[in-house]
């Protein structure tokens, strides 16, 4: 019975959407952590960083009616906050690592509190009418029986993530600004010798970051549902570390990674749904944390074998 639904899903390509839909946020955040980790300021805080952004997105977007001015807040304050963690890490001299984890804790309460005192809700916010991010219809391709679901009925943000992994490797590999961006993280006292300023390009590295990872939380409230949850992230800016490993930290392996971690979600959403399944939920939810336990694992591996090689 299970394996006959996903099946299905497969031959009518109904998978193919929940896979882009649910692989959106884990790229994001992923090229957002990936641009930090090459400037040598791994941001720990995407976690928080989405659930600021979230919160914010759909709190502006229902108070303004306009999905954009939503989204755009939620990028600010995502942006706002990676400054405020470059402060304390660049400035006052905290560890980053611990930065990160402050911003998970900050988002996590502060986005319940603040659900509390402005709506007086504790568990999810609902607003009515609230505007969503777009989906992006083709009329030409609608009608075509492969390529109209493959490629039509997208929401807008699934395309800019995908053409976000472009401007990664443009912005990375062929740009002045990311040849100081990789020298700055592989050898910081060497940039600096060469007149490369070394704490700005990590504090613009933590604002892409952050614009990224406001990005893909604007979209799990905007986008992937109507509403904000408390803790709606559930582990997706962790998940998003995983990938950036995994992706050798580069935007196309990242991408490929995300399409991994996206479709054990996907599939792990589909099997809950169907009715009178055998395999416990709890073992459902569990697919996209294996997965990321057994993709750290190939990481250590793989990196195993190329010390190995060069011994």
């Amino acid at each position: 019975m299970v394996w006959q639904t996903v099946w299905n899903q497969i031959a009518d390509l109904s998978l193919i959407a929940v896979l882009l839909r649910l692989m959106t946020p884990i790229l994001l955040s992923a090229l957002g952590g990936l641009i930090s980790d090459i400037g040598g300021v791994i941001n720990i805080g995407l976690e928080g960083l989405m659930l600021l952004s979230a919160f914010t997105s759909i709190a502006v977007g229902a108070g303004t009616g306009s999905w954009v001015l939503g989204v755009l807040a939620g990028v600010g304050v995502s942006v706002l906050v990676s400054y405020g963690m470059g402060f304390f890490s660049l400035k006052l001299k905290v560890d980053i690592i611990i930065a990160g984890f402050a911003v998970n804790i900050f988002g996590s309460g502060f986005t319940i509190f603040l659900m509390s005192k402005l709506y007086g809700l504790t568990g999810n916010y609902t607003p009515i009418g609230a505007p969503k991010i777009p989906v992006i219809d083709i009329p030409v391709l609608e009608g075509v029986p492969v390529l109209g679901p493959l490629l039509s009925g997208h929401s807008l943000m699934v395309w800019i993530a995908l053409l976000s992994v472009v401007f990664c490797v443009i912005l990375i590999y062929r740009t002045p600004y990311g040849v100081h961006l990789r020298s700055v993280g592989e050898a910081p006292y060497a940039a600096q010798s060469l007149g490369i300023p070394v704490k700005r390009v990590q504090y613009s590295a933590l604002a892409w970051s952050g614009a990224f990872a406001g990005l893909a939380g604007a979209f799990l409230s905007n986008g992937l549902t109507n509403m904000f949850v408390k803790d709606m992230t559930a582990g997706t800016g962790f998940l998003a570390l995983a990938v950036v490993l995994l992706g050798n930290r580069n935007p196309v392996g990242i991408l490929i990674g995300s399409l991994i971690f996206g479709l054990a979600s996907a599939l792990s959403t589909i099997v809950q749904t169907v009715p009178d399944s055998p395999v416990p939920s709890q073992f459902i939810q569990m697919i996209p944390y294996v997965v990321t336990i057994a993709a750290l694992v190939f990481f250590a591996w793989r990196n195993k074998r190329k010390f190995a090689a060069t011994v």
